[in-house]
């Protein structure tokens, strides 16, 4: 801890300052279990990003370059659908994961992931980029390209014409992370001064072809 904080006085000004992203992101979590405020510790994973806090399915830090708000939404904090079989994708624990449940994607002929979040939880006047954040099961399939879409919606209503960007990314292009996850990049926003409105991020497949093996730790959201 003394290596990102010179001392106590420092962490506690740190988190004094983000109070307010702490407990609007606690109101938007789906955990219904109370927050352990021994999470509070600062934490230091393997990663470059300093740990301020965690719930359940939703993790807070500071980017350590920038000093920026970062978050990342754990699987069951998203919104998931599958077709074909039943019973497409179960819950998992993972060894690697900071949560307390993953998503397992089983044999499956169509994905459909999304995830959202409040501007006025990320910093303003910043720009960011979604990331996909997952890993591959021992045994996997047809986890080729899949479709995402970011959209930036400039009132909380998500009414209106919002920035959209669409792009295919490969799941075997992802790139390594120091957690022991990989990531791919879904798309980038810009997050206005006295933002108040949402972002969504969607990763479509439907290729038809059977896939599965797909594990999800969850979307990061991240300066750059």
């Amino acid at each position: 801890m003394g290596k990102n904080y010179d001392n106590w006085e420092r962490l506690v000004k740190a988190v004094s300052r983000r109070e307010e992203d702490k407990l609007l992101a606690l109101t938007h979590s789906v955990s219904t279990s109370p927050f352990d405020r021994k999470d509070w510790k600062v934490m230091l994973p393997p990663g470059k990003r300093q740990v301020v806090w965690r719930s359940s399915y939703m993790s807070f830090s500071l980017d350590e370059r920038t000093e920026k708000n970062c978050f990342l939404l754990g699987a069951m904090n998203l919104i998931m659908s599958s077709r074909g079989f039943g019973g497409c994708w179960k819950l998992n624990t993972h060894p690697q994961s900071r949560f307390t449940e993953v998503v397992e994607f089983e044999k499956s002929q169509g994905i459909y992931i999304e995830g959202n979040i409040k501007t006025k939880l990320l910093s303003s006047e910043s720009c960011y980029t979604a990331y996909l954040v997952f890993g591959f099961a021992e045994m996997y399939a047809n986890l080729n390209s899949a479709v995402s879409i970011v959209r930036n919606f400039y009132n909380e209503s998500g009414i209106g014409y919002p920035e959209e960007q669409a792009k295919m990314v490969k799941f075997q292009e992802g790139n390594d992370r120091d957690d022991g996850w990989m990531e791919i990049q879904l798309g980038e926003f810009y997050v206005d001064e006295g933002g108040n409105g949402e972002v969504q991020v969607q990763l479509l497949d439907t290729s038809g072809y059977i896939k599965s093996g797909l594990i999800l730790e969850g979307i990061e959201f991240r300066p750059f």
